[in-house]
């Protein structure tokens, strides 16, 4: 099994896809927002740094973990 069939069985490109979707509209929030509460500017930054630290935290957490109905187990090996 290649290294990419395994990110697929364990739906890492699922999981990626969709923090960089909600990072991106939080992003989007944050931008139209901010500006009109008076909102530091460093708030946005920290922002976006906070939001690209969590994003291999999730990638790692996807590929040792999957959802199921009974919870969070960790991954079988094939």
């Amino acid at each position: 099994m290649s290294f990419f069939e395994e990110l697929k069985r364990r739906k890492v490109f699922r999981v990626a896809a969709t923090y960089a979707v909600v990072a991106w509209i939080l992003m989007q929030i944050g931008e139209v927002t901010f500006p009109a509460l008076n909102i530091p500017e460093w708030v946005m930054s920290t922002l976006v740094v906070i939001l690209l630290a969590g994003f291999p935290i999730a990638v790692i957490f996807a590929w040792i973990f999957d959802k199921t109905p009974q919870g969070y187990i960790k991954t079988d090996a094939p």
